[in-house]
Formats: structure tokens, C-alpha cells, sequence
């Protein structure tokens, strides 16, 4: 963390407020599909498709079709989003009791790279968590996602900061890399002791 106090914090969501269990989509469609676990997990990643529907541009039974041809299997849709939404395993409590009293000190957002399918999911089981955050930008409705500069560069101008006054935190090397090239103080998050530190620190 850079010596300048923040006026500001900027969290990522997914593996620093809520907790994340990737495997478990991979578990949900292997079981419908009855195929190797292995296969699936090996077959998946990141790809223009994903990063498409992360920015709006892509609607999930679009994406489903995407991934069925990318794992090489068919599922009803219903199944592939209730593995979709498998991500989610409840939050970090700790980190979830300290946002309140940050926010009492200074202004908290969130940046997300997310889609509107994950979206509903999250709001509508971890919502009241939520309150303390002043804004949630979400990369499939602002059309921008981590960890690209000008995303960092765009959010920073709508908090109505500049960069360097702001302190983000993300589990993502890559995405800490894409804030400082844009300017701003960064946390790598290795862990939710280290998001409360930093709650913890704002809030002293």
C-alpha cells in the first residue's frame, strides 16, 4: 500500500466479499452429463465467449451454446445455469461484518467482472451484505472489465477521483496489475485476513 491515505476503497467481489468454489460448476455438469470431471475442467477457460458475455455482449443461452461446444457436451439450459450458479459458496463473514464500519470513514465501491445471470444469483442471496458499498460497477453493465486500464480509468472518473486516490483490492494478479497501470493504490488480496486488515486500517 502507497503512503497516501486513500479517500476511497474499491473492492473486487468474487474471492474477496463472496466466496467462490469454481469446481463446483465443473462437478454440477460433469454429473448431468456423466462425464469425467477431469475432461471438463481441462476443456474450460477463459475465452473470447467469456469475456463476451462478462461485457453484456453475449446473453447466457448464447454462452451456453458456447461452452456446450467447448466441453463437448449438451445439457438443458436449466442445468447449465444451476452449474453456472454453483460458483457461489456464501461469504467472508469477517470481511462482511467490517464493510459497515470502513464505510463509516470513507467511501466504499465494488468492481466486478461479472454477468447478468451471476448477477441475479448474488444479489439475490448476498444483497443485504451489500449496503455498505456507495456503487457496484458491474463489467456486463458497464460494458468495461477488469483488468483493462481504461476500465480502471473509467471507473475512477465516474467515483469522481482520481486514481491515485483510490485503494483497490482483488484476489487477481492480473487484475492488480491493470489498477496500478491506471494509477491506483492496490492490495493484492492472498486472503480474506488481508481485506479485513484493510477495513480494519480505514476504519481506525
Amino acid at each position: 500500500m502507497t503512503a497516501g491515505r486513500p479517500r476511497a476503497l474499491l473492492l473486487d467481489l468474487g474471492g474477496v466479499v463472496l466466496r467462490l468454489r469454481p469446481r463446483a460448476c465443473f462437478e454440477y455438469w460433469a454429473g448431468k452429463a456423466r462425464v469425467d470431471l477431469q475432461d471438463i475442467g481441462s476443456r474450460w477457460g477463459i475465452d473470447d465467449a467469456y469475456r463476451a458475455h462478462e461485457v453484456g455482449a453475449l446473453d447466457f443461452p448464447a454462452y451456453a451454446e458456447r461452452l456446450s461446444a467447448r466441453l463437448g457436451i449438451e445439457l438443458a439450459e436449466h442445468d447449465w445455469r444451476a452449474g453456472w450458479n454453483a460458483l457461489f459458496s456464501g461469504t467472508f463473514p469477517d470481511v462482511v461484518g467490517a464493510l459497515p464500519r470502513a464505510a463509516a470513514r470513507l467511501p466504499l465501491y465494488c468492481f466486478t467482472n461479472t454477468n447478468a445471470e451471476h448477477q441475479a444469483t448474488w444479489q439475490a442471496r448476498y444483497g443485504h451484505h451489500l449496503t455498505s458499498f456507495t456503487k457496484v460497477y458491474v463489467s456486463s453493465e458497464i460494458g468495461r472489465r477488469k483488468p483493462d486500464v481504461t476500465s480502471f480509468e473509467w471507473v475512477a472518473r465516474d467515483m469522481g477521483l482520481g486514481p491515485a486516490d483510490i485503494l483497490f483490492l482483488d484476489d487477481s494478479r492480473e487484475n492488480i496489475d491493470g489498477a496500478a497501470a491506471a494509477g491506483l493504490q492496490t492490495v493484492h488480496v492472498t486472503g480474506p485476513e488481508v481485506t479485513l486488515r484493510v477495513l480494519d486500517e480505514m476504519a481506525a
